[in-house]
């Protein structure tokens, strides 16, 4: 192009972004500044998550500063609450802290509050999840589905199993947020990292089959190959198969759960199965 701009390069940032490629998008827009063109605001948002996907401190920090100089952080509070939620992700919640704590009191709304609980559960803080979450009720900020999708995907992720059934109770009960399918999600992933899994298969059987879906047991699926449960993998596999006979990443998962026991004979089985019915899946990626 003739006349690069701070549109074209935030396109095309944007575009590496989204398709995964965060080391091209963080370069290029290094690039970009290199080049003496201002970020806008929009550029800031679309970068932080290739920041927080790299877990670049730096890059973060940079990038606060930048705001700092420019007002962003005064005048856009989705700039602000990207900070928090991207110095939580890259594991400086002290600086996620400090950013949330210098944020006016009147712009917090509940994505502010959703980024800093999530940040405090991610990282085991219990006490601060709570009085937190305390905290924003008490500014009449009420939790919405979101907020709650949030806060049980980090405890889920954190190992915090009974803050996050309490969460779940708290939002069911108190709030009368409905739950979906993702809100289940989550507590089945929970109970599976945490090696429950007969509470994680009862939970799953019992939801609703209006708001069900194969991706439920296929999580459950996942941690029965985790944790070596064989017999229990193959009872999620024929509930799989009832829903879906076509993606090959569970006859896989299957196959490799069989022989690691051993069970060489039913592993082969499978790979014929997955041949036969034409299931695919889709390789595999690394960064190292």
């Amino acid at each position: 192009m003739p006349n690069q701009n701070v549109v074209s390069w935030t396109g095309i940032i944007d575009g590496y972004a989204r398709m995964n490629q965060h080391e091209v998008a963080l370069s290029l827009f290094q690039t970009m500044v290199g080049k003496v063109i201002k970020p806008a605001q929009i550029t800031v948002l679309v970068i932080f998550p290739s920041i927080w996907n790299l877990g670049c401190l730096e890059s973060c920090q940079s990038i606060h500063a930048y705001g700092e100089k420019n007002g962003f952080n005064d005048s856009d509070i989705q700039v602000v609450n990207s900070l928090v939620d991207t110095y939580s992700k890259c594991g400086c919640m002290e600086s996620a802290v400090k950013v949330f704590a210098f944020m006016d009191a009147k712009k917090r709304n509940l994505v502010s509050w959703t980024s800093i609980i999530s940040g405090f559960v991610m990282h085991g803080m219990e006490k601060q999840v709570v009085d937190s979450f305390k905290s924003m009720e008490d500014e009449c900020l009420k939790p919405n589905r979101i907020t709650f999708l949030s806060i049980l995907s980090a405890c889920s992720h954190g190992g915090l199993v009974e803050d996050g059934f309490e969460f779940f109770r708290k939002m069911v009960n108190e709030c009368l947020v409905e739950p979906d399918v993702k809100h289940y999600g989550c507590l089945i992933d929970m109970l599976g990292r945490a090696g429950r899994l007969e509470e994680a298969e009862k939970m799953a059987s019992q939801i609703s089959p209006e708001i069900t879906n194969v991706v439920i047991w296929r999580t459950l699926l996942g941690a029965c190959s985790f944790h070596g449960n064989v017999e229990m993998g193959e009872r999620v596999m024929r509930k799989i198969l009832e829903m879906e006979r076509r993606y090959g990443g569970d006859y896989v998962m299957l196959s490799k759960l069989f022989a690691g026991f051993g069970r060489f004979a039913d592993a082969k089985n499978v790979r014929t199965q997955m041949d036969e019915r034409n299931a695919t899946k889709v390789p595999g990626l690394s960064l190292v």
